[in-house]
């Protein structure tokens, strides 16, 4: 077994400066594994915090033991000793290590409960970034950078609800910029008929969600008397609302482009 606890060191920093692609060109032949190994420390945020007890611990070994199992088709393990070199040992050491870091830590932040402020905050911004990254389909990318932007929305209607109001508009107008970077990833990605027609449908029913939510925290903020807020909302929904047209006009016009170049074949028979 190849030591890859080098190319492994090099990915984790190359996540956090968002040069990921360009360092696994470098191990081609090795960049499934890596791909595999750094998608297990996002995968374990899902386990949930870590206890005072060792039950954190030994689920994430566990979950460990079983993702390397499926993908070593059924090789018997025997805790670090079936590893056959200490490198490896080493390998595997360091993304335990990783794993349990990165998911004690996503693990609260991710739940949707940090804001801005929050301890965690950075955390669960850090962990999107790492998704993101991690997300090699352009369609489903994609569709990961329009929940996370919609997850930016949400966090604004919490400030707003708290009367933390320029923090709520600072995420609006952040909300804005993500909004923005999925119609950039959109017209940027090779997209099929089928990822273009679904990407549509999941954009429309995003969009709607947004107009509503937006048009509540301009009410609501007019309401209560900050209507340098409220305008600044309305401005925001209509640059998103733009945006949003613009997406769905191109991923409808590549959908009726792939159309016209791949015509359904005629029924036998017809004229």
């Amino acid at each position: 077994m190849r030591d890859l606890s080098g190319p492994l060191q090099e990915c984790l920093q190359a996540v956090e400066n968002r040069s990921l692609p360009q360092v696994l060109r470098r191990y081609p032949a090795d960049r499934d594994e890596l791909v595999a190994l750094l998608r297990l420390s996002v995968d374990l945020s899902a386990l949930g915090a870590p206890a005072a007890d060792p039950a954190f611990r030994l689920r994430a070994r566990n979950q460990m033991l079983a993702t390397a199992a499926r993908k070593r088709q059924a090789r018997r393990w025997n805790r670090l000793g079936s590893w056959p070199r200490p490198a490896a040992r080493l390998t595997f050491a360091l993304v335990v290590a990783a794993a349990l870091l990165v998911g004690g830590l996503t693990a609260a932040a991710a739940s949707g409960s940090s804001l801005p402020g929050d301890p965690l905050y950075a955390v669960k911004l850090g962990t999107e970034q790492a998704q993101s990254t991690l997300t090699f389909n352009s369609a489903e990318r994609a569709r990961l950078q329009l929940h996370f932007a919609e997850l930016r929305l949400q966090e604004a209607q919490r400030l707003f609800a708290a009367g933390r109001n320029a923090d709520g508009v600072r995420l609006v107008s952040q909300y804005d910029a993500a909004v923005a970077l999925f119609d950039r990833s959109v017209a940027s990605s090779v997209l099929d008929n089928q990822a273009s027609d679904a990407l549509t449908r999941y954009l429309t029913e995003r969009q709607a969600h947004a107009d509503a939510s937006l048009d509540a925290m301009a009410g609501s903020l007019s309401a209560g008397g900050d209507p340098q807020s409220a305008e600044i909302v309305t401005k925001a929904h209509a640059h998103v609302d733009q945006t949003f047209n613009g997406s769905k006009r191109d991923l409808q016009a590549r959908s009726a482009h792939q159309h016209d170049t791949h015509p359904a074949t005629p029924a036998q028979g017809d004229n």
